[in-house]
């Protein structure tokens, strides 16, 4: 069987890890996600060219994605964006969450084809010399009918996942998942997040306060902008405290203009990290115009 997106990324990883100077003092990762097209005959939008591109000349130790890599999660689509991540970026190591996006096959929820070509849904990235780990997520729900839209936020069996994952953590551990906690500036409609109310999601927030010592940043996407806010859940909800939940999502899919966030334009983010800490993210939003719309 052809090797997935996955699999190529984990040897390069290795390889890349390998090569890390003893005396090293930091690396650094990118963080970007939606890289979708429209869907009108659109693989991905040109924008997602030149977002890899500059990504890639950063020569950062990978690259995390925050989900919807295409439009739709079809075999052609898929591989395509494979092929386009093989093509701009052979070198560096490419860690895909599961979007909504991701998940749509005629109308329905199947991540067969994700599997076959991106490759794992759960999956972990290891950097020991740092104490650095990041930790994938899926709370992107199987509504179970193609006549629902999907549902956000975490299962039991997602949230028995992260607490097994979440036992002796290094001290610069981070999160990564699609969909946003509906909060703060991400609440309402518009957002389309995760709701906080219900006795699941607010686990979800619960058990990152809980290891919020070690838990340095929660990577989201979902919003075609860029954000952060500041989040803490015990006895209630609090905005502006605690743990950062960065949202970096301007790889290439229409914009979302009417979120009063912080920008929303096409982006990615880059973090610093060393033994010690995970950097405030660098922000990246100036790539040109694409020569071609679609590619």
């Amino acid at each position: 069987m052809p090797q997935t997106l996955h699999q190529r990324s984990e040897q390069l990883l290795k390889e890349r890890i390998a090569r890390l100077r003893p005396n090293q003092q930091a690396f650094r990762f990118i963080f970007l996600g939606d890289s979708r097209g429209t869907g009108n005959n659109c693989f991905l939008s040109g924008e997602f060219e030149l977002v890899l591109k500059q990504a890639v000349a950063r020569n950062p130790l990978f690259i995390v994605h925050g989900g919807d890599t295409v439009f739709s999660g079809t075999q052609p689509f898929l591989q395509h964006f494979v092929e386009i991540v093989e093509k701009f970026a052979p070198q560096i190591p490419m860690f895909c969450c599961v979007g909504n996006h991701d998940e749509l096959f005629n109308g329905t929820s199947n991540l067969q084809n994700f599997r076959a070509t991106i490759g794992e849904v759960h999956w972990r990235i290891n950097v020991p010399q740092f104490h650095f780990r990041c930790i994938a997520l899926n709370n992107v729900i199987n509504p179970g009918s193609p006549t629902m839209a999907p549902i956000y936020g975490f299962t039991n069996s997602e949230l028995a996942y992260l607490e097994r994952q979440l036992k002796n953590i290094p001290r610069n551990t981070l999160l990564a998942m699609h969909v946003q906690p509906s909060a703060g500036r991400w609440k309402g409609k518009t957002f389309d997040g995760f709701p906080v109310t219900t006795p699941n999601n607010k686990k979800f927030l619960q058990l990152v306060t809980q290891h919020q010592a070690k838990i340095k940043r929660v990577l989201v996407s979902h919003i075609h902008a860029y954000d952060q806010q500041f989040i803490k859940q015990n006895s209630m909800l609090q905005i502006g405290r605690n743990t950062n939940y960065i949202l970096s999502r301007g790889a290439g899919a229409p914009l979302d203009t009417n979120p009063l966030l912080t920008y929303t334009n096409f982006n990615f983010t880059e973090f610093t990290v060393t033994k010690n800490r995970v950097s405030s993210p660098d922000l990246f939003r100036v790539f040109g115009t694409p020569t071609t719309k679609c590619l």
